[in-house]
């Protein structure tokens, strides 16, 4: 029976879910004809990410169009005569401010969250200055000057400052049509074919540049979030990887390789705290005549077993249990006294015995039991862990040799790491 999506693990919900909207970004993606608008969960992304992409871009050069307005300024009043211009310095000096403010608002906390409410406001207002601009002058030339210039701000709104479509559509035709009511309100003639040749013209150009805008931001923004997840997948995927080089298939305990990396640090890290560093050496009693007897399946489940059972004897986290090779295992227990490393290797040797498993082919009981070395250091200059593994394979074998089912405590001797380490060693009760 398939089983639903509700009885569905956390994890497996996860990919699931995962792989839905991944294929979703790639189909949006695929089409190349999306409209303005995504999926409601999709869309508030998208916002989100084109605002504060609109806002970073529009702080970094906000202070050099100051500048270039300015100086544009200077430029028009120094070659222009004073009479032509009439008002005009008035209605410049007013989107001269404007721009400021713009300025002074990009460097506030807030104006990424909110850059598309306050630069509409802004553009709005800006467009309507624009419109009313030409209708304080009363030179004929310098008139038509200013109509023209309505067209560049509308390429401005619609395509510098990274406004969506709709925002900037209201900006420009908002704006613009609120100062022709303002200019016809004050009395001022309106000469259509003006107004249709710069202000409606310059709309449908910037609302064409918008429209285009922001149809290419959001194939952007689909681009990097198919790239965000396949880099996740791509992460997730290498510490999958990691994880496995780590373990051991058959028990799911760390493998000799991991447990190297983790005794090494271990090491340093006792050696820096002046504190014990303990190793449990622990080997199957006859469990060549088990696998032999049994067969491998039987062995294989064995081993799992007692891996579960060693498992739970590192409870602490830095308590690390490892298959070793074979049927040997291994317990690292930092910052523990040989006593207390001694007393949980009883506890360990007693727990697998207590899970009788049958073994009618060993020598010392009818079920499987273990043999166990027990090593303590406190790690010091000029020594390498490789004692410590040296020592406690060679309680084992002590153990072993002594009748197996049994537990051998080591104390090495301070000796170059290659040499097998001399001490003294005791048999614990069991």
């Amino acid at each position: 029976m398939t089983p639903s999506d509700d009885a569905k693990s956390p994890p497996e919900a996860d990919k699931v879910h995962e792989n839905t909207q991944y294929a979703e970004l790639h189909a949006l993606l695929q089409k190349r004809r999306f409209g303005l608008r995504f999926p409601a969960g999709l869309e508030g992304a998208f916002r989100r990410y084109h605002a504060n992409e609109s806002a970073r871009a529009f702080r970094s050069i906000v202070f050099y169009v100051l500048l270039l307005y300015l100086a544009l300024g200077i430029g028009i009043i120094y070659i222009t005569p004073w009479q032509a211009l009439d008002l005009w310095p008035v209605g410049y000096l007013g989107l001269g401010l404007i721009i400021l403010a713009a300025a002074i608002l990009s460097r506030l906390e807030r104006f990424d969250r909110y850059y598309e409410l306050q630069v509409t406001g802004l553009s709005f207002a800006g467009m309507a200055l624009l419109v009313v601009l030409p209708f304080l002058i009363r030179d004929e030339l310098m008139r038509r000057l200013a109509m023209i210039g309505i067209i560049h701000g509308l390429v401005v709104v619609s395509a510098a400052l990274g406004l969506r479509f709709f925002p900037a559509l209201m900006a420009m035709v908002g704006g613009g049509i609120t100062g022709l009511v303002i200019a016809g309100f004050t009395g001022h003639t309106l000469e259509w074919l003006m107004v249709h040749q710069t202000f409606t013209g310059g709309c449908l150009i910037g609302a064409f540049l918008a429209w285009l805008a922001e149809k290419r931001s959001r194939q952007v923004f689909l681009q990097r979030q198919l790239l965000a997840m396949e880099k996740a997948r791509s992460e997730a995927l290498a510490e999958q990887m990691r994880d496995m080089s780590r373990h051991d298939n058959l028990t799911g305990l760390a493998n000799r390789r991991y447990f190297d990396e983790v005794l090494a640090h271990e090491w340093l890290r006792c050696r820096r705290n002046g504190t014990f560093l303990s190793l449990l050496f622990i080997d199957v009693d006859f469990f060549k005549h088990f696998n032999d007897h049994y067969g491998h399946q039987r062995g294989d489940m064995c081993l799992r077993q007692l891996a579960n059972v060693l498992q739970s004897f590192a409870r602490r986290p830095g308590d690390f249990a490892s298959r070793y090779g074979g049927e040997e295992f291994v317990i690292l227990y930092p910052q523990t006294e040989p006593d207390t490393a001694g007393a949980l290797a009883g506890d360990i040797l007693r727990f697998v015995s207590e899970l009788k498993i049958e073994h009618r082919y060993s020598s010392v009981a009818d079920h499987v039991t273990v043999s166990i070395g027990v090593a303590s250091l406190a790690p010091a200059e000029g020594e390498a862990p490789e004692q410590l593994v040296k020592a406690a394979d060679h309680a084992m074998y002590l153990a072993k040799r002594g009748g197996r089912n049994r537990i051998r405590q080591y104390h090495p001797k301070r000796v170059p790491p290659s040499e097998t380490p001399p001490g003294h060693s005791r048999d614990l009760p069991m």
